[in-house]
């Protein structure tokens, strides 16, 4: 922020992206969340050259229409071109975090109990460093995952990714 002799604030002309970030989440979450969404990610970037890009990751309980997506995308839009918090000009997208979403939350990994789970961690831990199970939830800061017959737990800070997995067993039944 720069100040005037008088003592009058004026943004400087250019803010840090994490800034940018932040207002931007401030902005859209309570946005989504009054539409019955839930803002899973928030994306900004702006090359050197050309326009940037914002893309939201929404979702709801039960999953998100495209119709949804679309009256959230004109929302946010609106709300952007009157707060301006984006220098230059941009896209905004907006879309489902699809079937294999992260999981980057603690919220997610008890949202998600019972599902099929991809997790990758930073260093081999039990001799692998990727597990695929049945989540079972979130204990002490530790992801608890049904492999087998036993329930592995992997302390957070170790989880270098997680994603739900699909079921390919179980869809080539139901197909």
């Amino acid at each position: 922020m720069k100040k005037t002799e008088t003592g009058q604030v004026f943004p400087e002309e250019t803010t840090p992206k994490a800034t940018i970030i932040s207002r931007l989440e401030e902005m859209i979450r309570p946005l989504v969340e009054s539409q019955g969404g839930d803002l899973v990610e928030l994306q900004y970037g702006h090359p050197k050259r050309g326009r940037g890009i914002l893309r939201l990751f929404v979702d709801r309980p039960g999953g998100i229409t495209i119709e949804e997506l679309a009256r959230i995308n004109r929302i946010v839009g609106g709300l952007l071109e009157v707060h301006d918090v984006i220098p230059g000009s941009y896209n905004l997208e907006v879309s489902s975090p699809g079937l294999t979403r992260a999981l980057k939350t603690p919220r997610d990994y008890e949202r998600y109990v019972g599902r099929l789970v991809r997790v990758t961690t930073r260093t081999p831990w039990e001799g692998r460093q990727v597990h695929s199970g049945i989540l079972q939830g979130l204990k002490d800061d530790q992801v608890c995952l049904k492999e087998g017959e036993s329930v592995l737990r992997i302390p957070l800070d170790e989880i270098a990714r997680a994603r739900l997995d699909i079921d390919e067993k179980k869809l080539s039944k139901e197909g």
